[in-house]
């Protein structure tokens, strides 16, 4: 479960946030403070009492934004209205923080898996991706790609797959 680890008020609406993935982005809420149950966050005192409780940001009242929501804002991302499109965000993240904490373009790594960008984009953003393909992802970034199985506080790192 995604969690907020720092927030930070801007002017004009915005939070600078920084996610328990590791990520950071910046999310305009401006045109949400116009709409109910937001409408108080336009006083920008209020506003600016943005807080975490239990990765969440809050604000007296009792309001509050989904942090899947915040993410995706953060990011560029589409707004999730499932669990399962939350996750894809998060995997679509992490696919582009690696690529990027890696140094490569969309192109460089494209050139790598005999691919073009475009195919390279459509991978990142896909909702279920071969073990296999991941594989070759991590390969021609540099890496290696591991896969642990966590049973209760056990963790197994799976062989041959």
């Amino acid at each position: 479960m995604m969690k907020v680890r720092e927030v930070h008020v801007q002017p004009g609406y915005k939070l600078a946030l920084r996610f328990s993935d590791g990520t950071k982005g910046t999310a305009d809420l401006r045109s949400l403070v116009s709409r109910r149950p937001f409408q108080k966050l336009r006083d920008t005192d209020v506003f600016a009492q943005a807080h975490l409780d239990h990765g969440a940001v809050e604000w007296p009242g009792e309001i509050g934004i989904a942090t899947e929501a915040l993410y995706a804002m953060a990011h560029g991302l589409p707004k999730p209205d499932t669990l399962e499109q939350a996750w894809k965000n998060e995997l679509q993240m992490s696919l582009r923080e690696l690529r990027e904490l890696a140094g490569s373009t969309q192109n460089e790594v494209a050139g790598e898996l005999e691919m073009d960008q475009g195919q390279l984009s459509r991978f990142e953003r896909q909702d279920d991706r071969l073990l296999s393909t991941l594989r070759r992802y991590v390969e021609a970034l540099g890496g290696e790609l591991e896969v642990t199985a966590v049973l209760g506080d056990k963790r197994i790192t799976l062989r041959g797959v």
